[in-house]
This record gives C-alpha cells, structure tokens and sequence, in this order.
C-alpha cells in the first residue's frame, strides 16, 4: 500500500483522476482501499484546521491588507484620472495654431462641443424629472446641479438578524446619494413608487454578503445608524450594483480632491521671481507651510473603516492622536486643520451613539456575553467625560441581567428549595455587578449602585413574598425560607455592602400579618378543641406512639416522661397538648423571624394566645380541667418565660403579669456575683 503524503498532492502537475486509478490499481480489496479514503480524508480535514488556524491568526492583517488595496485602488484612479487630463491638455496643444483657418475649425469643434453638452445636460434633467414623477413623495432631485443617474433597479429588501424578506424595493443609485423607494401596491396615475429614504454616498459603505442559506446573491448597505441588507435575483445584477457604487465612490473621492486641490492652490501665494528688481525686501514670499503628514490627511475615512469594524478602542486612539498632532505648534496655522478637526468631532459624535447603542438594553442586548461585554464602550465613554450616562445604562444592564438570572430558575420541588435557589442567584449577580461596577466607574457612583441595589432587592423580595406568606404556607416553612434569604444576605456582607436592613424592612409588614393570622386561627381553633374536650387522657395505643410523642414534646422542650400513665396514655387532655404544641411553637419560630422592632408584635400574639386560653379553662371547675390548667401555668408558662429571657435577653412583661393575674409566682433570675476592683487604677 502506497502511503498518503501532502508532498504528493503538493506537485504542479498534479492529476487527481490519474492519482485515483493508480491508487485502484494498487489497493488490494475492498477494505485496504477505504483505509485509503480515510487516510485522505483525514489529511484533508488537518489541511483545513491548519488553514483556519491561519486565518484566525492572519485575521487581523488580511483587514489591513483590504484597507491598503482600497487606499490603493483610490490612488490609481487618482493616477489615471491625471494620465487622462494631461492627455486631454496635449492633444488641445497640438491641435492650436496661431493660423486663421485652424482657429476657425477650433471653434467649429468647440461650437459642437458645447452643443453636444446642452443635450446630454437637457438629458439629464428629462431623466431625473421622470424619475420625480415616478416617485410619491420624491426629494427635488434637480436641486444638486451636476447630480446624475448611475444605476437603478428592483430589490429585495432582507431583515439583518432574521434573514427573512421584508418588502420589495425600486433603488436609484445617484453620483452622490442614495434614494430608496417602495412598490405602491394599488397606485393610481404615474405614481409607481413611494419615497423612503436616501443617504449620501460619502456616509455609505458597501460590504458584500456571502451566500448563506436562503440569503443568496446579497450586499450590505451601511449607512449610519442604519443596516440594510439587499438581495438580487442573480450574480450578475449583484456584480452590476457592487461595480456602480464603487463608481460613485470614486467619483466623490474624486470630486472631493479637486475641491481640495482648488483650495489650496487658491490659499498659495502668487510667487514672484526673486530676480525681478521691482520686489523689495517686504515683498518678498512668506516661506510655504510645511504639508500635513498621509495618515492625518485620511484620518476620518480610517476612522469610517475603525468604526464599520467595531475596533472601538482603536477608534478612539486614532481620535486622540490626531487631535494631539493638529494643536501641535507644527500644524497649528495649517489651512486644513479646522476641517479636519471639524470632521473627527462628527466622528466622535457617530462613535459615541454606537458606543450608547452598544450598552441599550432595548437594542437587543443579549445576557449571554456577560457584564464583561460592555466592559470596553463602558471605558471609553468615561474617557469621553460622559460617566453619568455610562452607569445608568450599565445599571439598565445588571438589571436585565438580574432579572434574566432569577426568571431561569425554575419552581420545582418544595418552595423552600426554590427561594434558596434564587437567593443564591440573586446575591451571586449582584456580586459579579459590584465587581464589575467597582472597576469600571470611579468612587463617587457607588451610591449610585447602591440606591439600583436596595431596588433590585425590593423587586425580588416583592415577588418571593406573595409565594411564601400564604395562608397555606406553614410558618416553619416561612421561616425557613426568610432564613435562608437572610442567610445570603449576609454572606453578600463580605462583598463591603450591607443589605440586611432593606430586606428585613421588605419582611416587617408580612411577617406582621403572618403572626396575628396565625394567633387568629389558633385562638379560633381552641374554642373549638377547649369545648369538645372531653377531659380524659390520651391514648397513644402503641409505644412507639408514646416514645414518639415524648421525642416531639422534648424537642420544644417540655419533658414529660412522668406524665405517662398504663405504658401508652399521657396523663394530660387534647387541647392541653395541642396548645402546649401551638404556642411554644409560634414563641419559638417568632423569636427567629422577627427583629427587634417586631417584638411588640410576637408578645401582643403570646398574651392574646394565653389569655384566651386561660380564660376558657377558668370557668370548667371539674377534678382533671384545673389539673390542665395547673400543667399550664405552672409548666408551659415558665418554660416559655425561660426560653424567651434566653434568647432575647430580657422578660416578656405581658406574660409575667398575665401570669400573676392568675396567681402563678415567678422565681427572679439568680444575678452573677461580679468581683469589683479595690482600688480605682483599673478604672
């Protein structure tokens, strides 16, 4: 088997039919020759690697390349439009005599020309005043005196995201602008089609669109702000259209040369010769100004390509240097330095309402490039003084991508789940936010990030309420998800920005609300439960029933092993432990969800759920109803005194004196024997 080697492929005369049937020829069945077919291939797809490896790496200076060949290309013309004219002078020279009977053919010629001009200019207006009476709505198209027709035609205009057909266009193309116009579908009269639009040819730019898909046959139109994308019906109309702009390109080019040429040979001073005797020393020339470099004569159309090739930052440099180079001392009183300046603040202007477009969330921002995406528009209009407007529309952004972030979680599994879950994305966004926020904009617009950020927490803490605080939401549930939302608030802390205060003022009217509609509804149920007691004890029927009844009552913190009676009954009615469940209950959960501020309202719904309690069993006076009642009060209402001077650090003083009221005498917390200094040197 012959091997497979590029050195082969790399040969002039290189034949591919005759390499495939010496390959037949020698493969020996069927399987050796698709091991060569392989070997081909693969070779061929580690070529295609390495010549799109190259590419990328060239990418940069094959633009460069394009640029130099266009600035080139113009240079010929240039060139050639020259050759003509100095061909035109030498032929009008050796065809002038000083004789009569040549000057008068000179004339004659002359006559013809000028005879010859007044038609094709009577052409001209015929041409163009059709095309106003074709046009609804048509811009006066003689205003522009040497304004000519270069090329006309249907298109189809193409949607530049979407690639799908907008609407069908009639487009004039004039040696300076561009006129776009519409079909009219029910026209009346000449009317053919309706006015669009038109831009001027020294703002478009003419970039050529590969085949793709449907699209086929298709060429871009950039024309700042807008994008227009144009289909022919076949290769040729295409070429015909490429070729007509880069006509009209160059003939402004062309024309705006000689504008330029015009004034400055209007703006030199007629030299004298120095030998002349009549000149005096005062009359002699003023030396010339010396020429403003290439690079700073074509600075506006390099900007223009910068610009069309989103190298922001570059554009911005080039601006800068410029600038810098025409307030030199060198070209300060340079003739075309007013103009040029003139021109690269239009462009700095054109730059900014990119740069402005670029950070609009409404202008199809997608979230996927990250914050790190407006990194670079967000740097250069700081530079241009325009911090302000910058932050807001980078706030706009976090915003979006905030929002995007939360909406992608998904409501699965138990709510706690869910609000944990979007915490974390949340708090995780608005980290990357700061950080990226810390670096891009100077100190004094973080309390501008802040002022977004307790209103981004209170639009998220909006939502995640009306799914939590819901009646049928149980007030474990609701305090685990407030703490674990505190939870990532907090860990949020370490990033310099603290958000506890917003949250829990976003919390306090809810978990206000919670407490009293669950006082109502225990207060409720217990005149309920407290009249149909029948005053026995309860059966747990099993051991394992009583073991897990005391786990239960142990873990709110009341030990009742000594209330267990026959193995598997508990000494104590139902609505005796079904309070003693309840209230402990919302003391303990209550402690944990509310603040300092909110501890009226925990105590205000422990005095009310005890009140009424004691209330319905004082007026009961069999054997087993004040034995509950005693377990109550002597019980129920310490532990729950204790655990709240524990936790909060001071006594409920509602519930001390409901208990007294009810002759219940509370032991005083034992005070710490505190050692005191002797002497005052320590103090």
């Amino acid at each position: 088997m012959s091997e497979i080697n590029m050195e082969k492929f790399a040969v002039p005369d290189f034949v591919p039919e005759r390499y495939v049937k010496e390959l037949a020829r020698s493969c020996v069945g069927g399987e050796e020759l698709h091991q060569q077919k392989e070997n081909i291939q693969s070779l061929a797809d580690e070529t295609a690697s390495a010549l799109k490896k190259n590419v990328y790496e060239n990418y940069m200076q094959f633009i460069e390349t394009a640029t130099e060949i266009s600035h080139l290309e113009a240079e010929m013309y240039k060139l050639s439009h020259l050759l003509s004219e100095q061909r035109t002078v030498l032929t009008t020279l050796s065809h002038a005599s000083i004789l009569g009977n040549e000057n008068t053919v000179s004339r004659e010629s002359l006559d013809n020309h000028d005879v010859e001009a007044e038609k094709a200019e009577e052409q001209r207006k015929n041409k163009l005043n059709t095309i106003t009476e074709k046009v609804e709505g048509c811009m006066n198209l003689l205003d522009v005196p040497e304004r000519t027709l270069l090329h006309e035609g249907d298109l189809l205009e193409i949607d530049a995201e979407e690639n799908t057909a907008l609407q069908r266009m009639h487009v004039y193309l004039f040696n300076d602008c561009l006129m776009l116009t519409s079909w009219i579908s029910n026209r009346r009269g000449p009317m053919r089609y309706k006015f669009q639009c038109s831009y001027p040819i020294s703002t478009l730019a003419v970039v050529n669109v590969r085949d793709l898909g449907t699209v086929k046959q298709a060429f871009k139109v950039l024309a700042f702000p807008d994008t227009r994308v144009f289909q022919c019906n076949s290769i040729a109309v295409k070429k015909d259209w490429l070729d007509k702009f880069d006509v009209a390109k160059k003939m402004y080019v062309e024309k705006e040369n000689s504008k330029q040429k015009k004034k400055e040979n209007e703006g030199k001073p007629k030299l004298e010769s120095l030998e002349s005797p009549s000149l005096s020393v005062e009359e002699l020339p003023s030396p010339q100004i010396a020429p403003l470099p290439e690079w700073l004569v074509d600075v506006t159309e390099e900007l223009d390509v910068l610009i069309v090739e989103r190298h922001f930052q570059k554009t911005y440099e080039l601006m800068v240097q410029a600038q810098k180079s025409l307030n030199t001392v060198e070209f300060k009183e340079h003739p075309q330095r007013s103009d040029i300046l003139k021109k690269i603040e239009k462009k700095q202007k054109a730059l900014i309402e990119i740069l402005l477009k670029e950070l609009d969330v409404t202008h199809n921002w997608s979230p996927r490039g990250g914050l790190r995406s407006a990194r670079q528009p967000v740097i250069i209009l700081n530079k241009f003084n325009m911090t302000s407007q910058a932050c807001e529309l980078f706030l706009a952004i976090c915003s979006h991508t905030v929002k995007v972030h939360v909406k992608g979680v998904q409501l699965e599994g138990s709510i706690n789940s869910y609000v944990r879950q979007v915490g974390e994305v949340f708090f995780c966004s608005l980290s990357d936010a700061l950080t990226e926020f810390t670096t891009l904009f100077p100190k004094n617009k973080v309390s501008a990030f802040v002022v977004w950020a307790s209103m981004q927490l209170r639009i998220l803490m909006s939502q995640i309420i009306k799914q939590i605080f819901t009646p049928q939401c149980a007030l474990d549930s609701v305090l685990e998800c407030v703490d674990s939302l505190r939870e990532q608030c907090a860990l949020f802390c370490e990033f310099g920005l603290d958000l506890r205060f917003q949250m829990n003022s976003c919390l306090r009217s809810p978990i206000t609300k919670a407490l009293r509609e669950y006082k109502e509804k225990i207060v409720d149920s217990m005149k309920s439960k407290v009249s149909d007691d029948k005053w026995t004890p309860v059966n747990m029927h099993t051991k394992a029933g009583v073991n897990k009844f005391l786990l239960q009552m142990e873990n709110l913190g009341l030990i009742l092993a000594k209330y267990v009676i026959n193995e598997t009954w508990v000494d104590l009615s139902s609505s005796t432990i079904w309070f003693a469940q309840s209230v402990i209950t919302i003391q303990k959960v209550g402690l944990r969800l509310v603040t300092k501020d909110l501890m009226d309202v925990l105590d205000e719904c422990i005095y009310a759920i005890f009140n009424s309690r004691l209330m319905l069993s004082s007026g009961n006076d069999s054997n087993y109803a004040q034995k509950n009642f005693k377990f109550i009060l002597d019980t129920v209402m310490p532990l729950m005194l204790r655990r709240y001077r524990e936790e909060v650090g001071y006594d409920n003083e509602k519930l001390v004196a409901l208990g007294k009221k009810f002759g219940v005498n509370f032991v005083p917390p034992k005070k710490s024997n505190i050692t005191k200094y002797t002497s005052n040197e320590y103090l």
